[in-house]
């Protein structure tokens, strides 16, 4: 399967519809400013001042739209987990057979995981800390993929995914990356074998498919 290019969500344009294009020019900039401190000192270490340095802008224009550094991380992982459901969705939609397509989401994931460098791993701490600011969004992007992965296979084959399998797929997918990310050396070698391991568990659940 060849690897799904995908943009960098953080140097998108923003799309937010209450804000006027040169105040939409400064949120990005602010936000991609935010992305390079963050990847470069994480989120403990970093400090507004920092972000203020590299956006250029001043601590007044920092808070007409952010509350605090979290905050604009937060922003960051809004970004990148609509941007990945977007492209998720249309790697899945082309034709193909539910475990074809299903196989396509998986490799989506994938690839935005290993092109996304030292700022994925800051996200996926602040994501799976109990409490934290980003938890909310990191459930919601379990249930959006959850919702896609059994309505495309619906279409596709015609009969459902037991949504308990499909909600253990999403969080083995994710442990499993991050650990290779975090703890493991992130080489071809030791990516591709998870590669195929969450290949396999993919198949076991597309086996289990009931009509």
């Amino acid at each position: 399967m060849s690897k799904t290019a995908i943009a960098d969500p953080v140097t998108l344009e923003d799309t937010t519809p209450d804000l006027g294009t040169r105040r939409n020019r400064t949120r990005v900039r602010i936000i991609k400013a935010a992305a390079t401190v963050f990847a470069a000192r994480g989120c403990e270490t970093a400090t507004v001042a920092e972000i203020l340095d590299t956006a250029g802008v001043s601590r007044r224009t920092f808070y007409q739209f952010f509350s605090d550094k979290t905050d604009a991380l937060l922003a960051i992982y809004e970004r990148s987990t609509a941007h990945l459901m977007d492209v998720r969705r249309q790697a899945m939609a082309e034709p193909g057979s539910g475990r074809e397509r299903l196989r396509r989401g998986q490799q989506v994931y994938l690839d935005f995981v290993a092109s996304s460098g030292p700022l994925i791993r800051v996200m996926a701490a602040e994501a799976m800390r109990p409490g934290g600011p980003l938890m909310a969004r990191r459930l919601w992007l379990h249930q959006a993929v959850e919702d896609l992965y059994r309505q495309t296979y619906r279409e596709a084959e015609g009969v459902d995914l037991d949504p308990l399998a499909v909600r253990g797929l999403i969080l083995y997918t994710e442990s499993l990356t991050l650990h290779v990310l975090l703890q493991l050396s992130a080489d071809p070698a030791t990516l591709s074998g998870a590669r195929r391991l969450l290949t396999a568990q993919l198949d076991v659940l597309v086996s289990g498919a009931r009509p």
